[in-house]
């Protein structure tokens, strides 16, 4: 199955919208990007006539996460809040009722409350959604928002799985509405959209390899409160929470603290650990600024170490894995430093969000940063960067593309499940792109997942 966009834009034709009254609304904002820290964005201002949303998972992570001394918004709640500054606010949405009542107190008044997301989606009041659940929720979501109508803000990774991931894409070319992936690294940092327009420029020369290394997970073995490793124990679920309905598709078990909130991360069912967290984000970078977007390596290799510990997390904590395309490119997701380094024939750079470096880029002339000034304009498809929501709702007004829209990001969330998959049967694998599945037999049987009776994502 090829992962390359429908041709032509996307119209728009949600109830009341229209450019002029969109761009119109959008505040100038100052943003900081999200990273290891509890930056909240700026609250947003009064109900006028712009795009309608609601937030569907609107988590609240607790103190130690991040070193945090208190609890703080979640990714979901903190895309939510920020996405307030673009549109209004009118409904959010969590199994976990406080939660859907915590981010409905930034907007006293305007925000209904639901527990179930389906309530929030039959409002066709409503034109868009973010979603920032549990990684094992985020295809069905957005497949059913899609259905109803509605522009989707997905958070990555997009998927659980490889069926996932062809299954939202192909509702996503039958649909008229926008969908933009969480991948911000696009949009919201200056180093990675110059090395970009240094690879899509050649200034890198020919491409030989990319190596995307990410930190190793920090629940495992990096925290003092994880160090004795036992099984985790079961607790009563806390009140508000409709924990069956947490779980969805994933197979029912009791309630674990550590299985859910911020630290469903490390538990297979419902993630796949860094390899997909900050893999989602390094390696959808390294398959943007390559132009490779519609393509997928065929041969795989690599090894891991997990915890092998019953009742407790079950991804690997530290892995290495080479994907190579059928051209001899390399791409290698391995745990180490957070970064990515691109070799080409006419040398290396590193980036990541802090810093770019590289003999490439020392070497840089003021006409040489015009240059690429004119690509980074060109791979922002025309509008400006620093805001990955205002991105999202802009593409909303004018019909076209996001920069991080669904089609462009298959390809790598893809690549990152093809190294779990790898890590989880323990041999080289080939991949088919045109069969969509793997010729080891193991390995195709991961390629889906079976689902739980009653939440299956079709």
């Amino acid at each position: 199955m090829s992962t390359t966009p429908a041709p032509g834009k996307k119209k728009n034709d949600g109830p009341g919208v229209s450019r002029r009254a969109l761009l119109g609304s959008l505040p100038a904002v100052s943003f900081v990007p999200y990273l290891f820290s509890s930056e909240q964005p700026q609250s947003a201002p009064g109900p006028n006539e712009r795009i309608t949303f609601g937030a569907i998972g609107t988590s609240r992570y607790r103190p130690g996460i991040w070193d945090q001394s208190e609890a703080f918004d979640g990714r979901g709640t903190f895309i939510a809040r920020d996405a307030a500054n673009f549109a209004e606010p009118v409904a959010a949405a969590d199994c976990h009722r406080p939660h859907a009542e915590y981010f409905a107190n930034y907007f006293p008044g305007r925000v209904k409350t639901y527990t179930d997301y389906r309530e929030l989606l039959a409002d066709e009041t409503i034109d868009a959604v973010t979603i920032g659940t549990p990684d094992h929720w985020h295809v069905k979501i957005a497949v059913d928002a899609l259905r109803a109508g509605k522009h989707v803000y997905v958070e990555k990774p997009l998927s659980l799985t490889m069926a996932e991931t062809r299954l939202i894409v192909e509702e996503a070319k039958k649909s008229d509405r926008i969908v933009q992936v969480g991948s911000q690294q696009r949009t919201e940092n200056d180093t990675f959209r110059k090395a970009a327009a240094m690879c899509r420029s050649g200034r890198l020369g020919k491409i030989r390899s990319v190596v995307c290394s990410c930190p190793g997970n920090e629940s495992i073995g990096h925290r003092g409160v994880y160090e004795d490793r036992t099984p985790f124990a079961t607790a009563p679920v806390p009140e508000g929470l409709d924990w069956n309905f947490w779980l969805g598709q994933a197979p029912y078990v009791d309630y674990v603290p550590e299985r859910c909130f911020y630290n469903f991360r490390w538990w297979f069912d419902y993630s796949g650990g860094e390899v997909t967290n900050w893999g989602g984000h390094n390696v959808d970078f390294a398959v943007w600024a390559l132009d490779r977007c519609g393509d997928a390596p065929v041969k795989i290799s690599g090894t891991g170490k997990f915890p092998n510990i019953p009742g407790w997390y079950d991804v690997a904590e530290e892995f290495s894995v080479d994907l190579d395309y059928a051209d001899g490119l390399r791409l290698t997701l391995k745990s180490g430093e957070n970064e990515v380094i691109i070799t080409g024939t006419e040398g290396r750079i590193r980036v990541n969000r802090g810093r770019l470096t590289g003999k490439p880029v020392e070497i840089l002339t003021e006409q040489d940063e015009r240059e690429l000034a004119e690509v980074m304009d060109t791979l922002m498809k025309g509008k400006a960067p620093g805001n990955h929501r205002r991105n999202f709702f802009e593409s909303i007004a004018d019909g076209a593309l996001p920069v991080s829209d669904v089609f462009s990001t298959a390809s790598g969330i893809n690549i990152c499940h093809m190294a779990n998959i790898c890590l989880r049967v323990g041999k080289a694998l080939v991949w088919d792109q045109d069969a969509y599945t793997f010729t080891d037999e193991d390995a195709a049987a991961m390629v889906n997942r079976p689902q739980r009776e009653g939440f299956e994502v079709v």
